[in-house]
């Protein structure tokens, strides 16, 4: 039983630490430009498969803001894969105060010896106005970014969920568009 609490805890650390990062509160969204973009063009799964830092050569999208969350989708799963140990480049890639919740996560990865095996995918994203800034809204798939145990098995009870709607606060910093936090549930989409 306690192997369960801690699968299901391993898997929803992400949920819970980014619940927590704002307070959305409006429902009036406006959608703005563009609309929903393919996760990937060519090259860009096989450059996360293969562990290389993707992203800076291989635009996903048009709009910066959509590429600012693939960045930082990209940058968290290479955290995942790595167990913890890489976190140099989500820093990029967030704010700093989303770069310190996230490196916790890193720290308990480290510490309970987890890796994931996989990326995730990105069904779709796109980005909308709420009341308190930009967000993007995107379904990813976690169904090849399985969370296993140093001896490769798995930590993940059978019923989590492999669908999660991401919905991430975006924001300019110095001139660069960077991820601030949002909430992350299981959703199918």
């Amino acid at each position: 039983m306690r192997i369960q609490n801690l699968a299901v805890t391993a898997t929803l650390i992400p949920v819970l630490m980014l619940a927590g990062c704002g307070d959305d509160k409006s429902a009036d969204v406006a959608a703005s430009s563009p609309g929903a973009h393919k996760a990937a063009k060519p090259g860009l799964t096989d450059a996360i498969a293969n562990g290389s830092e993707p992203g800076a050569d291989v635009p996903v999208s048009d709009d910066p803001v959509i590429n600012a969350y693939y960045n930082y989708r990209i940058a968290f799963d290479v955290m995942m894969r790595s167990g913890g140990r890489s976190t140099e480049q989500l820093a990029p890639v967030m704010t700093p105060a989303m770069f310190t919740a996230i490196s916790q996560q890193a720290k308990y990865y480290r510490a309970k010896r987890l890796h994931n095996t996989g990326a995730t995918k990105v069904i779709w994203a796109k980005r909308v106005l709420l009341s308190k800034g930009v967000i993007v809204r995107a379904c990813y798939d976690t169904t090849q970014a399985l969370t296993v145990d140093s001896s490769g098995r798995s930590v993940l009870p059978a019923r989590t969920p492999t669908r999660w709607l991401d919905q991430m606060r975006v924001e300019l910093v110095q001139g660069r568009w960077v991820v601030d936090g949002g909430s992350t549930t299981p959703q199918s989409c």
